[in-house]
């Protein structure tokens, strides 16, 4: 009897790991018979690299949504996709199945993905990355993509996969200096004046940027002026004597170590700035505003702008606001820490509770 029971020990890996390999074999053939042969040839080649075995493992249990690049997409994509489709591939992959619960634009929904790749994905806690769609208003679904609309053609399923197939490649969230200075945003006077303000280095007679400093970070939320606001805010050119005013200005357009997405606005926690002053948000007919610590209100004009190490809002104007609370911020910055450390990984819409969560592996 204990000797039968050794051999089935030993069996185990190899019947489990021929599980996932068989779901993926399946599914591979499922996307050639449903027309995705692109796609199911990038499948096949997860079972190449460790890499891809682990999101293929992810596949074969638990719900997923995948957003599934049809042949045209494929043949259309500048990206090389000889070489890291893994990462790829993972992040056209979100947890569980909600895209029924999709708002209609200009209300955004975000799924965290696989990605997960620390050289491409600086958020906090080692959160994996998120992807943001929307809804029409003929209902179809769209997902908003480094400055693109990729809409959603078709619809399939697969087993424990919703499958909604779009007409492009996704491109992975860039950094925040790369965010910025894409023009689709209208932010590049922002980019050139964070660029060009000094500060000194934690524990170092060095200097960086401030945009160097951001782009560094891990977990930034950016409330970002575009090109007009900072063209008519007469208020930055006086200031530019005054260095120390002038970067605390731009840190009260600042959330340090939260990524804090759109659906998070109205969920009643408090925000306070990199220079250590409360954010407030309001929602009126004409949109969603944002101030800082009592000062102006500004428009958020286009939101949940993904980078790499966090998120972007566009806003109408400068948030007129120069103080600065080191105790505050201290604060604020450790109590960030604190929560990203015990975050867990949501397979629900990102900052919409209650969803049914589970605990990151890390």
């Amino acid at each position: 009897m204990l000797f039968t029971s050794l051999v089935l020990l030993t069996l185990l890996p190899a019947v489990f790991g021929q599980s996932w390999q068989q779901y993926l074999d399946g599914l591979v053939q499922a996307l050639n018979t449903d027309g995705l042969t692109s796609l199911a040839s990038a499948s096949a080649a997860l079972n190449s690299s460790s890499e891809g075995q682990q999101v293929a493992q992810s596949l074969s249990t638990g719900n997923w949504t995948v957003f599934a690049p049809n042949n045209q997409a494929f043949s259309s994509t500048p990206l090389n996709l000889t070489s890291d489709i893994g990462d790829l591939l993972s992040y056209h992959v979100v947890h569980g199945n909600f895209t029924d619960q999709t708002s209609p634009y200009p209300n955004i929904t975000l799924g965290r993905t696989l990605l997960n790749n620390a050289s491409l994905v600086q958020l906090e806690g080692n959160e994996s990355q998120v992807l943001a769609w929307s809804k029409g208003g003929n209902g179809i679904l769209f997902v908003l993509n480094n400055g693109t609309i990729v809409p959603v053609v078709n619809k399939t399923v697969y087993q424990n996969l919703q499958v909604l197939v779009i007409n492009s490649v996704l491109t992975l969230p860039q950094s925040l200096s790369n965010t910025l200075v894409n023009s689709t945003y209208d932010l590049t006077t922002l980019a050139g004046a964070l660029s060009s303000i000094q500060v000194s280095n934690d524990n170092s007679t060095n200097s960086t940027t401030l945009l160097d400093g951001l782009d560094n970070a891990r977990g930034i939320t950016l409330f970002a002026p575009n090109n007009s606001a900072i063209a008519t805010a007469n208020c930055i050119g006086g200031l530019l004597p005054n260095i120390t005013a002038l970067i605390s200005l731009f840190g009260n357009h600042v959330i340090n170590g939260t990524t804090v997405y759109s659906p998070e606005f109205g969920n009643g926690k408090n925000y306070t700035s990199a220079s250590g002053e409360p954010f407030a948000f309001r929602t009126n007919s004409s949109g969603v505003y944002v101030s800082s610590a009592g000062s102006n209100w500004a428009r958020i004009m286009r939101s949940d702008v993904l980078t790499s190490n966090g998120v972007v809002h566009v806003i109408d104007s400068v948030l007129l606001d120069t103080k600065f609370d080191a105790a505050a911020a201290s604060s604020a910055y450790q109590s960030a820490a604190s929560a990203a450390a015990s975050a867990t990984t949501e397979t629900g819409p990102v900052g919409v509770a209650p969803t049914a969560q589970r605990r990151r592996v890390n």
